[in-house]
């Protein structure tokens, strides 16, 4: 009986989980016995005692490092260790604190009477708590690099006001509405179907004062932001309730429906919500007067195969539009929506209706001229021009008119367009050609202000000739020779043989204030000479010219090019580079920064000798290429002390012709002139250096503001 009485005391005075070779209880801060009393405390567990002590902590982090037996030990017992009672401060990561424990083994044992005890240097789970290691689980998961490049966050300038608050709740009702709609607007991004920021801004502003509630409001359902397609049902319930019993009066604050036809009109919301009913909502907004139905392929240039959708033009809407009596100013026409051939006769039709009888301004999408067969042969015809010339007819206050990747427009299209045309833009229709544009702008040119012609592969720059007297009232001339092409070809370079010929001299209109002209490409020096000495001598006349941007490639050699690039962007920006005096900081409310004065001021229409050179003006709009001259150069340039005897030097390569002796006149206006001349590979996306920079932001800055121990050895940093 002794024996058994022995061995159940032992098993009464041992811990309920019996102690393993493999596992060691460590004494944390949630339990309430210390392992080391209990081992003091039962003289008689010689069995598990006489085993080797293996200490191995299984981290509960799957990304905590591991304990690690070849640090060197500290003498201390539990005395010294911290408690609950005396908290540590919280340590760095880089320097855990870690706690000494004593593991005391009995002196009757024989084989360990002599033996000296062992010290373990351990981490608990409370220490490592409150060294607040945070994992990172996105290491865990597949396919993702371990170490991504960060985004640098560009640094914004902080907005320098003049310390003075004006009275803003006491400005009228029209103005506030204005700074509301001007600071807020595009509510939606279109092309990613997303809602902007400031949406959220003007429902903040409403709510600051009572002066502010009706502006912000006005400003927020101008154009209502109609994503995700819950918000539209929500606007719609909104507006059927009776206005008389609310706070503001919806309905006659929409202006503009900006939609989505494949987000918001072709599928269904969900199942509580359905299909939304866009006849109803033009219903209840009687003050509307743009209405566009987009698709977000739309913005996509040079898509190969562009497919309708399953939303079409319903008869409900239009009958919606003329039973609330609305005059549209705006109204687009896609050919997603309905095919060519029933859409044209359809648009004849709806032209003739009240609603649209006001437009002012149209755009037309994806309507082709034929339609190819099955062998790939097509039907040549002009009926579908002619009855869309006719459809445009019926808009007699017709100002602007877009087309979009439209090959209807043609030589029979063009001279029926209506002649009252202020704006045109013709953006990727393949059958415009400089010959019939020729045509079109000496009869119908005279009242056009802005002429937008972008990535149309057949048109060259030879209607340029007789662009001074065919647009005597131009204001802004935009083109693009870049191509997009999304098919499996991507031919991206156009089908004209030559931009320009040497011999067809550019004219500009005296009434231009915005050039902008992207990619000149397939020309070479000698036509590029005449282009530039075309604005050159032009200078007196384009008195309003603001905007100068000129894009140009060149395929000769690199020295030729340098030369030529030298020549003629010096000479540009000479000429039209606006150089004016300092601002009068008494009529300014922001504090008066420290300009500096520009040396050599040279005024509007001043001859001035073109072998001088002035001073770049600073902040005067996007910075131009960099000149290749020598340091020595440069630095007279900006002390404003260069001589004559420097560019000789400079130029003792080639000799001064003619045109580079001859005085310029000084236009002086533009606030910016940016003239690029290379020989890059025309591409749809453009890349610079800031492209190829490397975003991980260098230094320390994983470093968690503590510095570690003076005594810690365990890491270099």
């Amino acid at each position: 009986m002794a024996p058994s009485m022995g061995s159940s005391h032992r098993r009464s005075s041992r811990p309920s989980r019996p102690i393993r070779s493999s596992r060691t209880q460590v004494q944390s801060y949630h339990e309430n016995s210390s392992s080391e009393d209990q081992l003091d405390d039962d003289p008689e567990s010689d069995d598990e005692q006489s085993r080797p002590l293996s200490l191995s902590l299984r981290p509960r982090d799957s990304h905590r490092m591991p304990v690690s037996y070849r640090e060197a030990s500290t003498d201390g017992s539990l005395e010294g260790a911290p408690s609950d009672e005396d908290p540590d401060p919280v340590m760095p990561v880089e320097g855990p604190t870690r706690v000494t424990y004593r593991f005391s083994e009995p002196s009757n044992h024989p084989h360990n009477s002599n033996r000296p005890s062992r010290k373990r240097t351990v981490e608990t789970r409370s220490q490592t708590r409150r060294s607040k290691r945070v994992s990172n689980n996105k290491r865990l998961e597949l396919g993702r690099s371990l170490n991504k490049r960060r985004k640098i966050e560009e640094e914004v300038p902080p907005v320098v006001g003049s310390g003075v608050i004006p009275p803003w709740q006491t400005l009228p009702y029209h103005i506030l509405l204005d700074i509301f709609y001007s600071a807020a607007y595009p509510l939606v991004d279109e092309k990613t179907a997303t809602r902007n920021s400031s949406v959220q801004w003007l429902v903040n502003v409403s709510l600051l004062c009572r002066a502010f509630h009706e502006p912000a409001l006005a400003a927020l359902y101008h154009c209502p932001p109609l994503i995700p397609p819950a918000k539209a049902h929500g606007l719609l319930n909104l507006l059927t309730k009776p206005q008389e019993s609310l706070s503001t009066n919806y309905i006659n604050k929409i202006r503009e429906l900006h939609i989505d036809a494949e987000i918001l009109l072709a599928y269904k919301s969900g199942p509580a919500l359905g299909y939304f009913e866009l006849p109803k909502l033009v219903e209840k907004a009687p003050q509307l007067k743009i209405l566009r139905l987009y698709h977000s392929d739309d913005f996509v240039v040079g898509l190969p195969l562009w497919q309708r959708t399953k939303w079409i033009y319903p008869e409900s809407l239009f009958t919606s539009l003329v039973s609330s009596s609305i005059r549209l100013r705006s109204w687009d026409w896609n050919s997603r929506f309905m095919e060519t051939n029933g859409l044209l006769p359809y648009m004849m039709e709806k032209h003739l209706q009240p609603a649209f009888c006001g437009l002012r301004e149209l755009r037309v999408l994806h309507i082709s001229s034929e339609d190819s067969d099955g062998n790939g042969s097509a039907e040549v015809s002009n009926e579908r021009e002619v009855v869309l010339a006719t459809a445009l007819k019926e808009l007699p206050e017709l100002r602007r008119l877009e087309f979009l990747e439209c090959s209807i427009v043609n030589e029979h299209l063009l001279p029926n367009l209506p002649s009252t045309l202020t704006s045109l833009t013709i953006n990727n229709c393949d059958e415009v050609t400089a010959a019939n544009f020729s045509a079109f702008l000496a009869s119908h040119g005279q009242h056009l202000r802005e002429l937008a012609l972008s990535h149309n592969r057949h048109l060259s720059l030879s209607f340029i000739v007789g662009l001074a007297q065919s647009c005597q009232s131009l204001e802004r001339f935009k083109m693009d020779i870049s191509i997009h092409d999304l098919s499996s070809y991507h031919d991206v370079e156009p089908h004209f043989r030559e931009l320009l010929n040497s011999s067809e001299v550019p004219t500009w209109p005296a009434t231009l204030r915005d050039i902008e002209l992207i990619q000149l490409r397939k020309w070479d020096d000698t036509t590029a000479d005449v282009f530039f000495t075309s604005l050159i001598d032009a200078a007196p006349v384009l008195r309003n010219l603001r905007r100068l941007v000129i894009s140009a490639i060149l395929k000769i050699g690199w020295r030729d090019r340098a030369s030529f690039r030298e020549r003629w962007i010096g000479r540009l920006e000479k000429v039209f580079l606006r150089r004016s005096a300092v601002p009068n900081s008494i009529l300014s409310t922001i504090p008066p920064v420290s300009w500096q004065p520009i040396p050599d001021t040279v005024a509007a229409g001043t001859v001035v000798d073109d072998t001088t050179t002035q001073p770049d003006a600073p902040g005067s709009g996007l910075s131009t290429p960099s000149k290749r001259k020598s340091a020595r150069i440069a630095q007279r340039k900006l002390s404003g002390v260069e001589d004559d005897v420097g560019l000789s030097t400079s130029h003792n390569t080639q000799p001064d012709s003619d045109d580079d002796q001859k005085p310029l006149t000084v236009q002086g206006m533009c606030d910016v002139v940016m003239v690029r001349i290379d020989n890059q590979r025309p591409s749809e996306t453009q890349f610079n250096e800031e492209d190829f920079l490397d975003d991980e932001v260098s230094g320390d800055e994983d470093w968690n503001g503590y510095d570690m121990d003076a005594g810690d050895t365990t890491h270099a940093w």
